[in-house]
């Protein structure tokens, strides 16, 4: 009874922090699950093929891959309201600026590059890092919740910017995205997010006593943990990053109309919303390999139903909440991993390695479905290889044992 009471105590006490984080974090990711609808209208406008059309994004997430380490370190050491709000600012003015994009793909691949610097600053290694602190008994499950964001992001992204592109046109409908999901998350962010880690001089502290030496960070990076979670976060996001940004093209491939393909897009990341949920509540209740197998298990079936010759819409919907309920449930069971694997004191610097490496993944994968799509007309080869992916992801996180050594102190 006593530990409900202080579990509720931690829901009511954070709850607009984590309101504020659930709202915040899809701003970060809408511009890469809208992508996939301005592929065509860009292919009209400028004649690009959708490797050119793609290439800023991949740019862009190499860049997120080079800072988000740094944006981790930074973290774990200053108040992290000074990252989101500026953050937001940069994220807004650059996907309205997408709007002005021309022939030049200098210019389309520097816009980029500008989107990529403000969603660092407000991706997830930041809203986790003051989650993860401000919760105890229920982490896992609020680090899950505040994951669901992306599933608002890739549930809202694609459907939201057809229906404006649909509407205005395909440059007013950037400026409507920085719009529609930008101010409203700044807003909040303005009321709401505040760093719990400040009180009694926590941040402070971790920066004169908890923060590791640099060779215990180096011990951290060789570790076999880290390297195995590195590896499998490489493989999984570079496949999971291509499906579900191709996934509406490639269901128009199939024979449905454009409008019919972004919906059923649409729901990996509704699907997404419950995998990252059930990871928080099975993570603690299950094993680590009974979970890794599973969330696996999921990827190479969406993978096959994917690249079967099928133009069904039910094995379209079951492959598309399939991929969904993997990606989300992947998205989480890493976040889980780097809390649970390794010191509190370095979640923001491990959390955001992983996520530099899924963004190394992520400027891998689109970029490399578009060269398949380009070379083949399909997207069928590009989804078998996923099914290989997956099951050597599954080896490597089913392999990683529990880190109980202590931190050294400087």
């Amino acid at each position: 009874m006593e530990a409900q009471q202080v579990q509720r105590s931690e829901w009511r006490e954070n709850g607009p922090l984590l309101l504020c984080s659930l709202i915040g974090l899809p701003a970060s990711m809408v511009a890469l699950y809208a992508l996939g609808q301005f592929l065509g209208p860009l292919e009209q406008s400028f004649g690009w093929s959708r490797t050119e059309a793609s290439i800023g994004l991949s740019i862009a997430l190499v860049i997120s891959f080079l800072m988000m380490p740094v944006i981790g370190r930074l973290v774990d050491r200053r108040n992290a309201r000074w990252l989101i709000l500026p953050g937001f600012v940069l994220t807004g003015v650059s996907l309205a600026a997408f709007s002005l994009a021309t022939q030049s793909l200098g210019l389309w691949i520097a816009l980029w590059c500008l989107h990529a610097l403000g969603a660092t600053l407000i991706g997830p290694a930041v809203w986790l890092a003051v989650i993860a602190a401000a919760f105890d008994k229920q982490r896992n499950m609020a680090i899950a919740v505040v994951l669901c964001g992306s599933g608002i992001a890739s549930a809202l992204g694609p459907a939201s910017a057809r229906y404006l592109i649909d509407l205005s046109g395909w440059r007013t409908a950037f400026v409507l995205l920085a719009v529609f999901w930008i101010v409203p998350a700044f807003l909040l962010a303005c009321l709401f997010f505040f760093d719990r880690r400040l009180r009694n001089g926590a941040v402070s502290k971790a920066k004169t006593q908890a923060s590791p030496p640099p060779a215990n960070l180096r011990r951290t990076y060789f570790s076999a943990n880290f390297i195995k979670l590195a590896v499998a976060v490489v493989a999984s996001q570079t496949v999971l990053s291509a499906y579900m940004i191709h996934l509406a093209p490639a269901l128009a491939d199939k024979g449905f109309s454009l409008t019919h393909a972004a919906s059923i897009a649409g729901l990996a990341g509704i699907a997404a919303i419950p995998g990252k949920i059930m990871i928080g509540y099975v993570f603690d209740r299950m094993g680590k390999t009974s979970v890794s197998v599973g969330i696996m298990t999921l990827v190479a079936l969406a993978c096959v139903l994917l690249a079967l010759d099928s133009q069904s819409l039910a094995a379209a919907i079951c492959a598309t909440a399939l991929l969904g309920v993997s990606a989300g449930a992947m998205m989480a069971f890493i976040a889980c991993l780097s809390r649970d694997l390794f010191h509190a004191s370095i979640f923001g610097t491990v959390y955001g390695a992983m996520t530099s490496l899924s963004a190394l993944g992520g400027a891998m994968g689109p970029l490399a479905a578009s060269v398949v799509h380009d070379q083949t007309g399909s997207y069928a080869f590009a989804f078998w290889i996923g099914v290989g992916v997956a099951a050597v992801s599954a080896l490597l996180l089913s392999s990683l044992s529990p880190n109980t050594a202590p931190l050294e102190k400087a």
